[in-house]
């Protein structure tokens, strides 16, 4: 097939061998390679390597459906092999300079941008970039990327970046790609192209080209009128011809003459003209306006392309009667190219300077019609010189239009472009970065905090200083100490202003700022909850800014157990119905309101205004947002007894966790600890162990503790277990979280004690567990702190006790602890003959299965912690079609490779496909899958 797909391609060769030799001499280049479907890109980039010396590195990629989510996917294919082949002792020299920073991305193990998103974008790039030009030192790189058009968006743009900067490397980038297939960023296609030193653009072959493909197919002479008539059916395109004459073959067609007019007949519909040389012969006037029609594309209304091409009305009418003749236009009352190849094989004979000319000439031009910002922005995207101010105004109207209408990454480019000619450490400088941090979090919230970093310095002003440090989440600043030592020194200086100040939006955001920073500090939580009991009745609840602070306020209050649980939950429910339902939550304090409402027991009514916060997260593509509130959902989930919903919905978050959100880690690994806990699930709990991120939070740090606990408990080894506890106790104590509804460290200490014998010490630590929970008041607190009172109590009083912990559980959203305190009074009532065990026992049943789990028979599990808590089998759930095409090669014993190399994608696309299904079927890996599906497809 490589000889019939190079067929009458000697001049591409010859341009190919000429970028090949550029580049080994030192001029390195980009060289695009465009065409339709099956005209012969891939063979055209395949033979770089036969022009290339034996000595050359040659680093190939492909573009794929499949995997054009995957971040810097095709950096990965292109330049993993590579660094691995290079010798450990040449580490050094691959990575100076820029290059270190995406060290970690090759030699640290799994591939995962994720960790590198804090240093930027920019940076990222850069650094790529530089490895390529430190690989190329002794060595030329050839690099070839077929199917563009697939390709991940970050490893375009990482590959335009690289175009630009080429000159002087041993370099040679060839990218394919088809204009008629959909595309990842059509944006950064173009862009690769226009940054082409040499363009390819095979055409079909000649009809003495299709003659003797026929004839090599039919193994005889070819009738000149079919192969005319092939000719016109197929354009020319080798891949269709080759399709085309293998069915015309198979339907015993010959090739004579007599059969001709029949095939012509049929194949009317998909003739296509390719007549691009014509234009190149055509005099000035022509060529001026197909470029003038490139340059404008949709936009090109007569009167502007007349004026952009420097045409008066005769020669406008004669120009695009000329086009016409040579069949590149469509029909239509503008003038339009009949094919986008059309357009790109004009724009590929244009300058570098001659496009961005015209492009600053036609942002004018639309500027002066009227045309909206956006239109005129795109024309300035392509200028490569200085902005004047009116082009900087109009790239900042484009952005904020962008922004209107929910395309934020178009805004980011626009002010990216802006920012470029705005004058260092100036002012002007500061606020554009404030601008290009506001468009940028909502899909890249690393480099946005990173911007604001930038710019807060370069303001003067302390009010827009304290509004620049806002857009900074305090979750963030939370685990950066280089952001939250700014948020603090903003917050300091502008309350020195005067307290007219502080008490303004301003003021009332940036303390509930600094206090969220400060939530793991003893001596801070305490001036927390003095300041809410402060506002007496008068709480600000009218702006946003006082609703934020009040959450941060009533977190404080929650954990520390400084008011009541009524007090929390009717605050939290006032804040909630002035506070719109919006995804900008989520870059606030107001996340913290979920965790004080669960350690309430009284989370359930967020559920609702969480979901319609989901729904709009999803339809602005907010990822990090609609991770946050997963989390939320599953601490409510997990509060209300859903286990297995918590489990699952924390287990993606966790799965697909983002270091600039770190709260939906921390939430989830807390709804994860909890539920281990709950279901005493060695699995799940060495998965929190194994899973948390290195935290300085207190939740993660006590989760870790708690957790292990549970697995000494389990695993026998009590005294270990009782350290853990006591010790999560200890920690929590040291900063104030003295409220054991975050994690009921006394009940499993108590529990402890009991099966060592140390009745005494038990009892002592569940009268303080049912002293602090009496003083709290939540429902699930009290009746867990009763119910642990009554299962070390022996008799009646142990009896009663736990009757009060069932009336108390009847009040609370926790259906699981009422359930396990129903089934254990049962049972001791039925150690007692009673009648009433049956009632008991069957209610405890009965809201188990309610919330889809059930109770284990183990009288040694009722003496750790009551009974053991089993979940239920997950339901089932629709795999994807990329899912199942996995799951079916795996049924037939294929292995991860052999199914990566069948579907042209990677094996890490393979083990992150099959990681999702496990999860959707509730299986433990392949064999498991392998018995669940085998046993569903036969019927058991």
């Amino acid at each position: 097939m490589t000889d019939s797909m190079l067929l009458e391609r000697a001049k591409e060769l010859a341009r190919a061998e000429q970028a090949v030799r550029a580049a080994e001499a030192g001029a390195g280049s980009m060289m695009a390679v465009i065409g339709s479907p099956g005209v012969g890109k891939s063979a055209l980039l395949r033979s770089l390597a036969d022009a290339a010396t034996p000595h050359a590195r040659v680093l190939r990629a492909s573009g794929t459906l499949l995997e054009q989510d995957f971040t810097f996917g095709i950096a990965q294919q292109l330049l993993e092999p590579l660094v691995a082949e290079v010798p450990e002792a040449h580490w050094a020299a691959c990575f100076r300079g820029a290059a270190s920073v995406v060290r970690g991305m090759f030699l640290g193990g799994a591939w995962s941008i994720g960790p590198y998103r804090s240093f930027g974008q920019e940076a990222i790039l850069q650094g790529l970039n530089s490895l390529i030009v430190n690989l190329s030192k002794d060595r030329t790189l050839l690099i070839m990327v077929d199917d563009l058009q697939w390709v991940d968006a970050p490893s375009l743009r990482w590959l335009a970046y690289l175009a630009k900067r080429l000159d002087g490397a041993r370099v040679l980038v060839a990218g394919a790609f088809s204009e008629e297939c959909e595309a990842s960023d059509h944006t950064l296609l173009r862009e690769i192209a226009a940054s082409a030193a040499r363009t390819l653009y095979p055409m079909p072959l000649s009809t003495e080209g299709v003659r003797q493909l026929i004839g090599e197919q039919f193994g005889e002479a070819c009738d000149p009128d079919f192969a005319q008539a092939c000719h016109e059916v197929s354009g020319g395109n080798p891949a269709s011809l080759a399709a085309m004459l293998r069915g015309l073959h198979t339907a015993g067609f010959q090739p004579v003459s007599p059969r001709a007019g029949e095939v012509r007949a049929a194949s009317q519909p998909f003739l296509r003209d390719r007549r691009m040389f014509c234009l190149g012969i055509q005099p000035a006037i022509v060529r001026d306006l197909a470029r003038a029609m490139v340059v404008l594309g949709d936009l090109a209304e007569p009167e502007l392309i007349s004026e952009l091409a420097g045409l008066d009305s005769i020669d406008y009418k004669s120009a695009v009667q000329t086009l016409d003749r040579l069949g590149l236009l469509a029909g239509g009352e503008f003038p339009r190219f009949v094919h986008q190849s059309v357009r790109y094989g004009i724009e590929s004979e244009m300058s570098v300077n001659t496009r961005a000319v015209m492009h600053r000439r036609a942002a004018t031009l639309l500027h002066n019609a009227g045309h909206p910002a956006e239109h005129v922005a795109d024309q300035l995207l392509l200028v490569t010189s200085g902005y004047e101010p009116w082009e900087i105004d109009a790239l900042r109207a484009a952005a904020g239009a962008a922004l209107e209408r929910g395309s934020a990454r178009e805004a980011v480019r626009y002010l990216r472009h802006a920012l470029l000619h705005c004058p260092p450490d100036s002012e002007a400088r500061g606020r554009r970065l404030v601008d290009l941090a506001a468009a940028e979090r909502g899909f890249d919230l690393a480099s946005s905090v990173t911007h604001i970093a930038q710019a807060v310095p370069m303001l003067t002003s302390e009010t827009e200083r304290a509004a620049a440090a806002l857009w900074i989440p305090p979750a963030l600043g939370a685990v950066s100490p280089s952001l939250g030592t700014l948020v603090q020194d903003v917050a300091y200086r502008f309350h020195d202003l005067g307290s007219a100040y502080a008490r303004g939006d301003l003021g009332l955001r940036l303390e509930a700022r600094t206090r969220y920073l400060r939530i793991q500090d003893a001596a801070h939580l305490g001036a927390a909850v003095d300041r809410l009991r402060g506002f007496g009745t008068d709480v600000p609840l009218s702006s946003g800014a006082g609703r934020e602070l009040l959450a941060v306020l009533a977190y404080a209050a929650a954990v520390t157990g400084g008011v009541t649980a009524g007090e929390i939950s009717s605050l939290a429910t006032r804040v909630l119905e002035r506070e719109p339902q919006r995804a900008g939550h989520a870059y606030t304090a107001l996340p913290l309101l979920v965790p004080a409402l669960v350690l309430a027991d009284a989370a359930a009514p967020m559920a609702q205004w969480l979901d319609a916060v989901r729904d709009q997260a999803q339809r602005q593509e907010l990822d990090g947002v609609t991770a946050l509130v997963n989390a939320e959902r599953s601490a409510i989930l997990r509060a209300s007894g859903h286990l297995a919903q918590a489990r699952s919905t924390a287990l993606n978050v966790v799965d697909n966790a983002d270091p600039a959100w770190p709260e939906a880690t921390t939430l989830s690994i807390w709804t994860l600890a909890m539920v281990a806990l709950e279901t005493r699930d060695v699995e799940l709990g060495e998965r929190v162990i194994r899973t948390s991120p290195e935290s300085g939070d207190l939740r993660v740090v006590v989760a870790h503790r708690m957790v292990r606990g549970m697995l000494d408990a389990v695993r026998g080894d009590l005294a270990a277990a009782l350290d853990r506890f006591l010790d999560s106790g200890k920690q929590l104590s040291r900063r104030g979280w003295t409220n054991t509804a975050l994690y009921p460290w006394r009940v499993w200490a108590a529990a402890m004690n009991h099966r060592l014998g140390r009745a005494q010490v038990a009892a002592e630590l569940a009268d303080e567990e049912h002293a602090f929970a009496l003083a709290w008041g939540a429902p699930a607190a009290y009746g867990r702190a009763l119910r642990l009172r009554g299962t070390i109590t022996p008799g009646e009083e142990g009896v009663d006790l736990l009757r009060q912990a069932v009336d108390a559980l009847r009040c609370s959203e926790d259906r699981i602890e009422l359930s396990r305190t129903l089934t254990i009074l049962g049972r001791r009532l039925a150690e007692k003959g009673s009648d009433d065990a049956e009632y008991f026992i069957s209610e405890g049943r009965r809201s188990a299965r309610e919330r889809g789990v059930s109770w284990g028979e183990d009288d040694e599990d009722s003496e750790l912690n009551g009974p053991a808590l089993r979940l239920a089998a997950p339901e089932r759930v629709e795999l994807t079609k990329a899912e199942e095409t996995v799951v079916a090669f795996v049924l037939q014993g294929w292995t991860n490779q052999q199914i990566a190399d069948s579907l042209g994608v990677t094996r890490r696309a393979v083990e992150k496909s099959l990681t999702s299904t496990y999860r959707k079927l509730g299986v433990n890996g392949r064999a498991a899958l392998v018995e669940e599906l085998s046993a569903r497809n036969t019927g058991e």
